[in-house]
């Protein structure tokens, strides 16, 4: 049954690269669905990051955050750190995106800690990221 979940997942993720955005998060749910009923917490746990990072695409990131808090949750259940980053990097998007920056940049700062950690390439994203919040909040920046 992991085989299946994986395809799904993997079928969301291109439905997703192609901007084919409901038929993305259509596979993520189902994906979501089958690792749950599996009990592979690994996979739900990516597939709920994805699903969220789906959502946030479309312009609904209330709903994103559900599902990269849920992963979020799980991924500290399980020890997954990666996940966790994600999770992380996720809900400070759509912090960001409603308009408070201060729970993006906590967020951030919990996805840099993580992925520095892991010595993953992903920790310069969340850099840049953290580097442009602190611009904007800057009282000498532009406006």
């Amino acid at each position: 049954m992991r085989k299946p979940a994986r395809a799904l997942a993997n079928l969301g993720l291109l439905y997703q690269q192609q901007g084919r955005y409901q038929q993305a998060a259509d596979h993520h749910q189902q994906a979501i669905t089958l690792f749950r009923e599996i009990g592979d917490q690994d996979g739900e746990a990516r597939a709920l990051n994805t699903a969220g990072e789906t959502l946030r695409a479309t312009g609904r990131p209330s709903h994103a955050r559900t599902q990269h808090a849920a992963a979020l949750a799980l991924a500290s259940q399980i020890g997954d750190q990666y996940e966790q980053a994600r999770a992380h990097d996720g809900l400070a998007h759509t912090h960001h995106a409603t308009g408070n920056p201060s729970q993006a940049r906590q967020h951030w700062h919990h996805a840099l800690t993580l992925y520095t950690d892991l010595t993953v390439p992903d920790a310069d994203t969340v850099r840049t990221h953290l580097a442009a919040l602190e611009h904007t909040a800057s009282p000498d920046s532009d406006k």
